[in-house]
């Protein structure tokens, strides 16, 4: 590489190093109630499960997990929630640290609901719908959970609510943090600024 490629792309190459050190590791915590149990996993495709970091099976507690997001990579969260008899549903809140992703209802914060969530019964493959309303926590059989946000909804994949399986899905996008966009913008301009005082000197 000659001399004069080098000193044009150094703006650009200073700029990446910067925004790449701006950014900070996500925190994903997740606070859910699931009748009967539950397996959780993160997968940067919508039609694959992805790695599991959590599960539990006892509708009587309410169980904490969390997994590390990486910077500029989005993400789908999947939730395989199983029934061993009687009513089915899935309780849950879910909150993220810092601001370089967001859930599906743009914010840092969500509860289960079914706007944000689709599902269906067959598994992780790309294709969902919507998902059924069982009430507000609180609502018989299972009464108010403890850890989770009030405004949570039960939900459940698919008809009967008693099924055995539901499959959950619902997006977390990686956002550009402001300082890296910026940091991005100078080195382009020193990048043509360094062009232009190349194309001067010849």
């Amino acid at each position: 590489m000659n001399k004069s490629i080098r000193t044009l792309l150094a703006p650009v190459a200073a700029a990446l190093f910067l925004a790449a050190g701006a950014s900070s590791a996500t925190t994903l915590t997740t606070n859910l109630s699931v009748d009967n149990g539950y397996v959780i996993y993160l997968s940067t495709t919508d039609n694959t499960a992805g790695a599991a970091f959590g599960s539990a099976n006892n509708w009587y507690g309410t169980y904490t997990d969390t997994t590390v997001l990486t910077p500029g990579v989005s993400y789908y969260l999947h939730i395989y929630a199983y029934d061993q008899g009687g009513i089915a549903g899935l309780l849950g809140d879910f909150s993220l640290t810092g601001s370089d992703h967001k859930f599906a209802n743009g914010g840092t914060f969500m509860t289960s609901n079914t706007t944000d969530f689709v599902g269906n019964m067959t598994g992780f493959n790309g294709v969902y719908g919507a998902v059924g309303n069982l009430g507000a926590d609180g609502v018989g059989p299972w009464g108010t959970r403890p850890v989770i946000n009030t405004a949570a909804t039960w939900i459940w994949a698919g008809h009967p609510w008693d099924n055995d399986a539901a499959y959950f899905s619902t997006k977390i996008t990686a956002v550009p943090e402001p300082t890296s966009i910026a940091l991005l913008g100078l080195g382009l301009l020193g990048l043509g600024a360094a062009r232009r005082r190349s194309i001067k000197a010849k």
